[in-house]
């Protein structure tokens, strides 16, 4: 029990990704990265404890890539609503005439489509660590698309230490 603390008091937390309340979006991933190593979420079959923590210690990780980027699938599906709000638009002008009388149109769930379709096409982008292991596995941790701003500080600690580590790729930003 006396030894379990001091360990927990030596350890040192350079980066949080995640809470455990978020565990549940980043099952396979990087949570947290520590003086003990990463901190990668697990799968458990058991109702009490579905997640469990692996440590994978620092001394396996060979390389670790960064990235910034965009988040495709995001974008095109803001893509597709704002074309299905433009179809919907198109075929309300074009049939107006048409429409029966008391028809009633929800025009602020359109517009509340409408700004959804804005921000997944035009504000979609990502951090992604990507930590390659001697053994050719590969363990990631990617931010969700609509948090990149949120997750900017701990982007930017964790590659400040991977950097002094000297484990971050050279092509790397």
């Amino acid at each position: 029990m006396e030894s379990e603390r001091k360990r927990l008091e030596e350890e040192q937390t350079f980066a949080i990704f995640a809470l455990p309340e978020d565990y549940a979006y980043y099952i396979g991933q990087v949570v947290s990265i520590g003086s003990d190593g990463l901190r990668v979420v697990r799968k458990q079959l058991s109702i009490k404890s579905p997640y469990r923590i692996e440590v994978v210690p620092a001394s396996s990780i060979s390389r670790v890539e960064y990235e910034s980027g965009l988040a495709a699938t995001r974008i095109v599906a803001g893509v597709l609503v704002l074309l299905l709000l433009v179809g919907i638009f198109y075929y309300l002008g074009v049939y107006w005439d048409s429409l029966e009388p008391g028809t009633t149109i929800r025009v602020g769930l359109l517009g509340l489509a409408g700004i959804y379709g804005l921000k997944w096409a035009f504000m979609s982008r990502r951090h992604q660590l990507t930590f390659h292991l001697h053994d050719g596995s590969r363990v990631r941790w990617r931010s969700r698309s609509g948090d990149f701003k949120y997750k900017e500080r701990v982007a930017s600690r964790a590659v400040e230490h991977l950097r002094e580590l000297g484990l971050l790729a050279r092509s790397a930003a």
